[in-house]
């Protein structure tokens, strides 16, 4: 387990932070219900330091398990534990009863918790401790809007509906809730990691829809759990014709003769409870004695007196805590329950495994199978099931860059616009040419242009995509004045629909969270950069370089061709690609050499690069974002987008900033 979180830390840097805390949360779920034990503690101990020293190995992730606020709590549960087993380690070596454990357990954890705390007060004020990202807040809110302009501009960040769900879990979520509900008979270790699962997947898909990924694997569990019940139940009675004893014990039998009645049911029972008793005489010395033979005939008085059978997850009988509370509550609640419904208990579960009783089930097991078969449209639904996970699983295998639609007459066309621009740069550019684009596009550019993007879906770091978005709305003459030491070549998407000028609006928002210059604090949502009702643009856009290169040519629209000359436009006009006039050499040979480039270590392949020394007054202008949202560092001063956004949250509206 440790390995594969290390291996998903390496493929998706964000991913683990989900797996790390889950199982933390696990981990901690089952010290509070009384499941703590030696084998536990070694798993989650081994799975957190070999996780974690696979994962600070990858370079976008470095120490954050240890001082990121989003992954702490899996380093201090791993902490806990090492307390919690020392002190059982000290109880075993001294002997202590029940009193005595749980006294010095409470002082171990006492010394713990001040321990962390004096730790965690001299750290504070030194920022070591990382904040929230406003992904991880946005789980949390209320609302879907995060206070950062980037997070919620991306689509995926939004709600999942109830068709969504129905889309991509289809006829497994039906069955679902009768899986968990079936799992509540035997409550293991494995059925709380299932509770926990399910009801962290279902909290954060209902905040972002991207995240109904996470659901697949419990709702298939769950499925399958109630599908493997079902024949079970179906499977029995003709098992026990062929001679399978009873999966219970009944207590009750033990006043009954050993010798078998007709059906041989105290036999079965008293083999059972004997093999129980000897199965216990391995695992601990607290049911040494009652496990040297097999259980004796005793009264219904006497029960109270007998061994008890460790349960699966148990090693050993642990004094004290909340495993010794559930017990007694346990043995409150059936000392409860009448005799009289006990024996009404036992005398139906003897009449349901005689011969009348397998011999009803089977003829009801048969005919459910039947009715499944036939009229109880099960087949039918399965057929619907399969043939649906294979559109959806084509829809999403299909490029994206390549889609077909239909015209009028019904004919089928091949839309290939990305795909030939793309292709198109890769053929008719330098090998070291600089692409811009919005960071949308830019794995695209990488992949099938085969050359560097400024910018691709890697937004760690929100001031850069905020410069980039503040240059491609800004006049173009001042962009002109950033990109031609960055970039050879501008790509825009055109065409309509979901085209850079639908995004444009997000773009000058994230621009100006980080450039309060640019649309103005008195401005936060950026609004004077966006379209009138009859679909003109406002003065800002009008004047914007974005607009220009998504409008050229058309209405008017006219690019200054000094500065940024058309040198390819798709046949269908969806991608338009410009190249940058007069750029910068000297500033394209800084940022090229390796000289000039800060790694995280000398020969690594983690190389961030630098801007070149002519944007230095550009980039001066900038306020870090990230220590604007983080909460840890007191007099900071948010972005007055995150202060709307709080504004809004707490029913002010659009009060004065």
């Amino acid at each position: 387990a440790g390995a594969s979180y290390a291996n998903a830390a390496a493929a998706w840097g964000g991913g683990p932070i989900f797996v790390l805390n889950m199982v933390g949360v696990h981990a901690l779920m089952l010290v509070v219900l009384g499941r703590f034990s030696t084998g536990v503690h070694k798993a989650y101990t081994l799975f957190w330091v070999i996780g974690t020293a696979g994962a600070i190995q990858i370079p976008v992730i470095g120490w954050q398990p240890i001082r990121s606020l989003e992954q702490l709590g899996p380093a201090l549960v791993c902490l806990g534990y090492q307390v919690l087993g020392f002190c059982d380690m000290v109880r075993r070596y001294k002997k202590m009863d029940a009193r005595e454990f749980v006294r010095f357990r409470v002082q171990a954890v006492g010394v713990l918790i001040g321990g962390v705390l004096v730790v965690g007060m001299l750290l504070y004020p030194t920022g070591y401790f990382g904040p929230l990202s406003s992904r991880i807040r946005g789980l949390f809110v209320k609302h879907t809007k995060t206070g950062n302009p980037l997070v919620d501009s991306v689509a995926e960040h939004q709600p999942a509906s109830s068709g969504m769900y129905t889309s991509y879990l289809n006829l497994p979520l039906d069955y679902a809730l009768l899986g968990g509900i079936v799992s509540c008979w035997k409550r293991n270790n494995g059925f709380y990691f299932l509770v926990l699962y399910g009801f962290i997947a279902q909290h954060f898909a209902g905040k972002m829809s991207r995240l109904v990924l996470i659901c697949g694997p419990i709702v298939a569990v769950s499925c399958a759990i109630w599908c493997g019940f079902l024949l079970d139940q179906l499977l029995e009675p003709f098992l026990l014709f062929l001679g399978k004893k009873p999966g219970y014990t009944v207590e009750d039998e033990e006043e009954q003769p050993t010798e078998s009645d007709s059906n041989g049911n105290a036999t079965a029972a008293k083999e059972k409870a004997g093999a129980k008793a000897v199965a216990a005489k391995g695992k601990a010395k607290a049911t040494k004695d009652s496990a040297k033979t097999p259980p004796k005939v005793a009264k219904k008085s006497s029960r109270k007196a007998e061994a008890r059978v460790l349960e699966e997850w148990e090693e050993e009988e642990r004094p004290g805590g909340a495993a010794q509370f559930k017990k007694a509550l346990k043995n409150g609640i059936k000392e409860a329950i009448p005799e009289d419904f006990q024996q009404q208990y036992s005398d139906f579960r003897k009449m349901f495994d005689s011969t009348k009783g397998m011999t009803i089930r089977a003829v009801v097991a048969v005919a459910f199978v039947m009715y499944t078969l036939t009229i109880g449209g099960t087949i039918p639904r399965i057929v619907t099931f399969v043939r649906h996970c294979d559109n959806v699983a084509q829809s999403l295998s299909n490029p994206q860059v390549v889609y077909s639609v239909r015209d009028r007459t019904g004919k089928t066309h091949i839309i290939d616009d990305y795909l030939k621009g793309y292709q198109w740069i890769d053929q008719n550019t330098p090998k070291d040419a600089r692409v811009m684009a919005w960071w949308d596009y830019g794995y695209q550019i990488t992949g099938i242009a085969k050359r560097t993007s400024i910018a691709d879906g890697n937004t760690w770091n929100h001031e850069h995509i905020a410069t980039l978005g503040r240059t491609l709305t800004s006049p173009e003459k001042k962009a002109w004045n950033v990109i031609r030491h960055m970039a050879d070549y501008v790509l825009v998407w055109a065409g309509g629909g979901g085209d850079d000028l639908a995004k444009s609006p997000h773009l000058a928002r994230i621009g100006n969270s980080v450039f309060p210059d640019h649309c103005g604090d008195d401005d936060p949502k950026c609004n004077k950069f966006s379209f009138y009702s009859d679909h003109t643009p406002t003065p800002m856009m009008a004047k914007s370089l974005l607009y220009k290169l998504v409008m050229h040519g058309e209405n008017g629209v006219q690019v200054n061709q000094a500065l940024f000359k058309e040198v390819h436009k798709t046949q269908n006009g969806l991608m338009r690609v410009f190249k940058v006039m007069n750029i910068s050499e000297e500033s394209k040979a800084w940022v090229k050499d390796p000289k000039n480039r800060v790694c995280d270590a000398p020969g690594s392949w983690y190389c961030v690069g630098q801007y070149p020394p002519a944007l230095e007054k550009l980039i001066s202008k900038r306020k870090n974002f990230a220590q604007l949202e983080d909460f840890n560092k007191v007099g900071q001063v948010r972005s007055a987008y995150s202060q709307m956004i709080e504004q809004e949250r707490s029913g002010k509206g659009n009060s004065e900033l």
